[in-house]
């Protein structure tokens, strides 16, 4: 790839992966990406749904498939929540947050994400390192 250039990158402008497609099984739009701008940072937002929850994802160093439903690798990724009620479920327990709040995912756990409010929920995401 050339060498990685300023981008502006609407996020409508970027197909949903639809639940059946995505990696945590719910809406993902991946804005920035290794693929295509040759960033080492990923940039997307997701939107959930009331009652709506991902699959449980671990970001352990080694391959630990059987203890969740995927795997990333050691990575790290920060949530910053725009509009509705979530609750993220880590190994050693449960972090609730909401409009304005910023949550860090340490590598090294098994996740889970749930919309436990009563409206659509909609956050930015990135992750290092990117995983497309």
């Amino acid at each position: 790839m050339a060498k990685p250039r300023p981008a502006r990158i609407h996020h409508g402008e970027i197909p949903w992966k639809l639940p059946d497609e995505a990696p945590t099984k719910v809406r993902i739009r991946r804005l920035i990406t290794r693929g295509r701008h040759g960033s080492e940072l990923m940039l997307g937002v997701c939107e959930m749904e009331p009652g709506e929850e991902t699959n449980r994802w671990s970001s352990l160093p080694e391959n630990d498939a059987g203890a969740g439903e995927h795997w990333y690798g050691p990575v790290e990724e920060t949530y910053y929540c725009i509009r509705g009620d979530l609750t993220l479920t880590w190994d050693e327990g449960e972090i609730c947050f909401g409009p304005g709040d910023a949550v860090y995912l340490a590598p090294g756990w098994h996740y889970r994400l749930r919309n436990s409010g009563e409206n659509t929920a909609f956050f930015v995401y990135n992750m290092y390192p990117s995983q497309e």
